[in-house]
């Protein structure tokens, strides 16, 4: 077989059977509302569950799919699968089974997206409306939570790190679609106005993980967009630069954002001194030494999901951790040491190829062959959300947070189906989507 064939996409958009009227509009409302509530109303799992359950019955076509989606949809259900065989090493089953059961939420992309593909739903506008309205939301939120009544952090419904990186990511679907999207600049400034609500909600959460992230935004946007750039590259680059500029400069000028980075400097320097202090990064810096340590002991499988703050009392109790602040938590504050500790160099390896390495494959193929601005979007958005969940992911624990999951799972559902589905009804040439 030829990698032609191993990579096409069938044309489903053309042929896809109409979708009872209810199903079209309830998909649509789920997607619209989502990102809104699932950060401002902590709603996102009861989204979550009222797309699946029509997805159990409706997701079929598996024989329609590309031998590439087919592979992509058993790595989610491997990853599901390896994290589960980590338990034959757990003493803390009843944890493990209830921790599990975000690992089940990536294996239920299938059906998902069985059911997307074979309706050729291709939601992209409800989304992009959901994420303007998050963006004001949030920003609403924040200022209420803060400035109303008096709060010291904007937290939303659930967490201020929920909190803030996902009012960073709404932000960033909003800058994508001023991008890819928008073509006045009535659009462009109102877009630019939602993007400045998300990053006051993100500064008044004071997450700092979001903001590591931030930078990379007009970078990937600039690189995604170069090939639509044909002449002044070197103004439009000039720009990008002064801007970003400019926005870090503004950042510093803001008490918060000072304050939260001189606490980040204090914690290192906290943490030289003595890695017994409790301090926000030193905690996670003895988190991420002692994940490494649960992995030398059983670096195959880890030490199973649902053991590991039974592992950090034991380490605290027997002297090897240098600090008594990680034994306070069930999660490593890292996706990459967390998943090393539970499920080993092999929970590790399928994970992130899964995760985060083969949607990014998929959708820099859709974005070369995008031919349309909203093929671009959800292209784009795509390689967007895997970078944003890989930089957040590096000091919080995504995966055992149901916000962080649902809006990973439903995210990518909507991206990978709509750059698929916008694209079916072009002759396919091999490469995906």
């Amino acid at each position: 077989m030829t990698m032609a064939k191993t990579m096409t996409s069938p044309p489903l958009a053309v042929s896809a059977p109409a979708a009872p009227l209810w199903l079209r509009q309830l998909v649509r409302s789920l997607i619209f509302i989502f990102p809104a509530t699932v950060a401002t109303l902590g709603w996102g799992s009861h989204v979550f569950a009222l797309l699946l359950l029509p997805a159990l019955y409706y997701g079929r076509g598996w024989s329609n799919l590309s031998i590439w989606e087919r592979r992509l949809m058993v790595g989610f259900v491997t990853v599901f699968a390896v994290m589960a065989l980590s338990l034959v090493n757990a003493e803390e089953l009843r944890e493990g089974v209830q921790a599990l059961e975000r690992y089940l939420r990536f294996a239920l992309i299938v059906p998902i997206y069985l059911m997307f593909r074979r309706f050729g739903f291709s939601p992209g506008r409800e989304f992009a409306a959901g994420a303007l309205l998050a963006c004001l939301a949030m920003g609403i939120q924040a200022f209420y939570q803060v400035e109303i009544q008096g709060l010291n952090i904007a937290f939303g419904a659930y967490h201020k790190i929920v909190f803030g990186d996902l009012a960073v990511w709404w932000g960033t679907v909003a800058a994508t679609l001023a991008v890819t999207i928008a073509r006045t600049p009535l659009a462009r400034m109102g877009l630019g106005l939602t993007i400045l609500a998300a990053i006051y909600a993100s500064i008044l959460s004071q997450t700092r993980g979001a903001w590591l992230f931030m930078p990379l935004v007009p970078a990937i946007l600039f690189w995604a967009q170069w090939g639509r750039i044909k002449v002044r590259r070197a103004w439009v680059a000039t720009g990008l630069v002064v801007l970003l500029l400019a926005t870090l400069a503004a950042g510093s000028q803001s008490e918060r954002v000072r304050d939260a980075l001189s606490r980040g400097v204090s914690d290192l320097e906290q943490f030289a001194r003595d890695p017994a202090e409790f301090s926000s990064l030193g905690t996670r810096l003895n988190l991420w030494r002692n994940s490494l340590l649960l992995l030398g002991e059983t670096p195959l499988l880890g030490s199973g999901v649902g053991d590991f703050q039974a592992d950090m009392q034991r380490m605290v109790d027997d002297g090897r951790s240098w600090a008594e602040g990680p034994a306070q938590y069930s999660h490593a504050h890292s996706i990459y040491f967390d998943t090393l500790a539970k499920g080993g160099l092999l929970g590790f390896t399928v994970s992130i190829a899964t995760l985060l390495l083969l949607p990014l494959i998929v959708f820099r193929k859709a974005l070369l062959r995008a031919r349309e601005p909203w093929e671009r979007f959800h292209a784009i958005g795509g390689i967007m959300m895997v970078a944003a969940f890989a930089t957040f992911g590096l000091s919080e624990g995504l995966w055992s947070r149901n916000p962080f999951v649902n809006t990973y799972v439903i995210s990518l559902v909507m991206f990978l189906a709509g750059a698929v589905n916008r694209r079916g009804a072009e002759p396919a040439d091999g490469d995906p989507p």
